[in-house]
């Protein structure tokens, strides 16, 4: 199972918002070449992003900036915001099964525990790590000169 691009197509948003706020005007348009996609992807996300209270835009002749400081966003607090359709859910258990099947029965409460566990074992972590982090992080990166890798 896989969490979808939205989560780190929404950090690249607020990494970018951040790390050029002082060189231009962001927008979605800026930020959009930047993540290879077209800008109404990036206005679906800045919205999931502006109804979490992260980023302020700019009515009109656009922009956008942080809502908070880059130290008290948690990439949880991203993800949260990122996928509001699933609430935040990394794992669904597939529903209506055979109650009458022994395996489809008891599925849900047999699931219910383990999945449980890894849901609150990631979330945890990523309440650990903040966008100022991934921003020192690319700091560093970028003074060693380090460039995404071709597959």
């Amino acid at each position: 199972m896989q969490i979808g691009t939205r989560f780190s197509v929404a950090i690249h948003i607020l990494l970018s918002v951040e790390v050029f706020k002082d060189e231009r005007k962001v927008t979605s348009e800026f930020i959009a070449g930047s993540v290879n996609t077209t800008p109404v992807v990036i206005r679906k996300i800045m919205g999931l992003l502006r109804d979490a209270g992260l980023i302020e835009i700019a009515a009109g002749t656009g922009g956008i900036r942080l809502a908070r400081e880059p130290g008290s966003i948690s990439l949880f607090d991203i993800y949260r915001a990122a996928d509001p359709i699933k609430g935040g859910r990394l794992f669904h258990i597939h529903e209506d099964t055979a109650p009458g099947c022994p395996v489809g029965g008891h599925i849900e409460e047999l699931l219910e525990g383990p999945l449980g566990a890894a849901q609150e074992a990631m979330e945890s972590r990523l309440a650990e790590s903040s966008l100022q982090d991934l921003l020192d992080d690319l700091s560093r990166l970028r003074r060693r000169g380090v460039r995404k890798r071709k597959a």
